[in-house]
């Protein structure tokens, strides 16, 4: 049988609050086909609301993933569903907000789950909760990545998007897992262990999964076990810690785990790890050195060179269009003068031959006067001559019709309009 305990206390500083709340919220369900679902949540603290978005998210994913989930031999059918599950509890967690108008953001909670049949484990996660797995052979295990911002208190929580949240199968037989929010789980993966070879405060978290040191066969043990957990957790078992805590705990009866040597569970140096902490905090940051500060010198050189050279391309360039630019200019100086010149001997030539025009000789202008008369006598007496005669006329007393002649006979007319009235009569 898989038997399990669930605590969701609230912390010290919530409770000091007039409106004080537990935004940690958990629960455990276990399905016919022998899936065990449990899911817990951490509502933000900067969240006014986020007790209901802790709670409504734990309750989606549970009661999807209860109603979908089946036997399957297919890793990817449990990831999936978890995915799945994470989609309505955020759309889930959006709507209620809307319907009580709230910004989603008040309602933000942190999101994490898993799905254990009593060997397989699958997981989903988001925010800084996390999942510690003993394994067939005793071994303690980190089965979740924590998602941590810059801050110490930054996380990334489930309205935060896919982008954030992680799916996944632990590759291994497991034999109990326990599921913390961060109030239990930085304790468990304490900050101070991140460079050790062993990153877990196993002594801790032992006493929660461990049945060879744990009393938990039978129903009636995992009462006595709820009952005193729920001691340890809600009194003062953890100093320090005046966050909201909350831990689930999922145990396989049928699977005794392996035991390690002594040292494996030995208890961390606090005190020698405090003080390295503090030694290395006082410490300079080491100045780069070697193949890598070459290498860094000689990118910087390689920069340097680059925009020297940029730069003498770009003045080179400029030169150049300056002096194309004064070339042009001077192209289109000469151009006018040349145009301003020949209008001015235009002008010149044209007032020249207006003088000219106007100092004729008067002498010139009286015989001309008189040839003009000459020609008019002439042709007045052939118009008296009779119709139908003749006259014999040598070519060369033939009279000269000349251009000034033409020009004073009468143009050619039709018939006047009148003698045609008549003729139509």
């Amino acid at each position: 049988m898989i038997g399990y305990f669930k605590v969701s206390a609230i912390g010290t500083d919530h409770m000091d609050k007039k409106d004080g709340v537990c935004q940690d919220h958990s629960d455990v369900i276990q399905t016919a086909d022998g899936h065990t679902i449990a899911v817990i949540a951490d509502g933000l603290g900067s969240a006014s609301k986020s007790d209901i978005g802790s709670r409504i998210a734990v309750e989606t994913v549970i009661s999807y993933i209860s109603e979908n989930i089946r036997k399957s031999r297919e890793d990817r059918f449990y990831t999936a569903l978890l995915k799945e599950a994470y989609s309505r509890a955020y759309t889930a967690v959006i709507r209620y907000a809307k319907k009580i108008g709230e910004a989603p953001s008040e309602l933000n909670t942190t999101l994490t789950s898993a799905v254990y049949d009593g060997k397989k484990l699958y997981y989903g996660q988001c925010g800084d909760g996390g999942i510690i797995a003993l394994t067939y052979n005793g071994e303690y295990v980190c089965v979740t990545q924590v998602k941590k911002g810059e801050a110490f208190n930054e996380t990334f929580p489930l309205l935060g998007g896919e982008a954030n949240w992680s799916f996944g199968k632990y590759d291994g037989s497991i034999c109990a897992l326990t599921m913390m929010t961060d109030g239990i789980f930085d304790i468990v993966c304490h900050p101070l262990l991140v460079n050790e070879s062993q990153k877990i405060n196993i002594p801790f978290i032992r006493r929660f999964m461990d049945r060879n040191i744990l009393k938990a066969n039978s129903p009636a043990d995992f009462d006595a076990l709820q009952r005193g957990v729920e001691k340890f957790i809600r009194g003062n078992g953890i100093e320090g810690v005046t966050d909201d805590k909350t831990i689930v705990g999922l145990i396989n009866t049928k699977i005794m785990p392996s035991l390690k040597d002594d040292e494996y569970y030995k208890e961390p140096d606090w005190e020698k790890l405090k003080n390295d902490m503090k030694n290395k905090l006082k410490q300079k940051p080491p100045a780069i050195s070697g193949p890598q500060s070459e290498r860094r010198i000689n990118n910087s050189r390689l920069i340097e060179e680059k925009s020297i050279s940029a730069n003498t391309d770009l003045f080179s360039s400029y030169l150049r269009t300056k002096k194309a630019n004064c070339i042009m200019r001077n192209i289109v100086i000469v151009q006018f003068a040349v145009i301003v010149i020949l209008s001015f001997f235009m002008f010149i030539s044209l007032s020249c031959n207006k003088e000219k025009k106007e100092q004729v000789d008067p002498a010139s202008i009286s015989s001309e006067k008189k040839e003009a008369k000459k020609q008019k006598k002439t042709n007045n007496s052939a118009d008296d001559k009779p119709i139908g005669k003749t006259s014999a006329v040598t070519a060369s007393t033939a009279p000269t019709v000349t251009q000034n002649t033409a020009e004073k006979l009468p143009a050619k007319t039709g018939p006047k309009k009148k003698d045609i009235d008549q003729e139509i009569e």
